[in-house]
C-alpha cells in the first residue's frame, strides 16, 4: 500500500504539518494504513482504534521510518508517497488478547 509521507511524518513525530489536511487525519483515511500494517486486526470502537494506533501502528511506523523522526516539516514533500510494508498479521483481537502475538510484535520492534 502507498501512503502520503506527510501522514507518516505526522504520526511518528506527533506534530502539525501545513500540508496535512483534516481528511488525511480521519479514521476513515487511517483504516487502510492500519489494515496494511496489521492485516486482519480488529478493534471494537473509536477508543479501540485509538489504542491500535498508539500501541501498534505508531511504534511500527517509527520502526519502518526512523529517518522521519525529528526532521523538520519543511523537509517533507506534501505529495510524496511511500510504500507501507506489512508488519504482523492479527486474527481479530489477537493483538490485544494473545501474549504470543504481543511477544512477537515486541521482538519485531527490537530487531534491526
Amino acid at each position: 500500500m502507498k501512503c502520503k509521507i506527510v501522514v507518516i511524518w505526522w504520526l511518528v513525530n506527533d506534530k502539525k504539518h501545513d500540508a496535512l489536511k483534516d481528511k488525511d487525519k480521519s479514521i476513515d483515511a487511517l483504516i487502510p494504513l492500519v489494515s496494511a500494517l496489521f492485516p486482519g486486526i480488529n478493534y471494537y470502537s473509536v477508543t479501540g482504534f485509538t489504542q491500535v494506533m498508539r500501541d501498534c501502528v505508531i511504534p511500527a511506523l517509527k520502526k519502518q521510518f526512523p529517518q522521519l523522526l525529528g526532521i523538520p516539516a519543511s523537509e517533507i514533500g506534501s505529495r510524496t508517497m511511500v510504500n507501507i510494508a506489512e508488519v504482523l498479521r492479527s486474527k481479530g483481537y489477537e493483538w490485544q488478547n494473545s501474549p504470543r502475538w504481543q511477544s512477537k510484535f515486541k521482538r519485531l520492534l527490537l530487531t534491526a
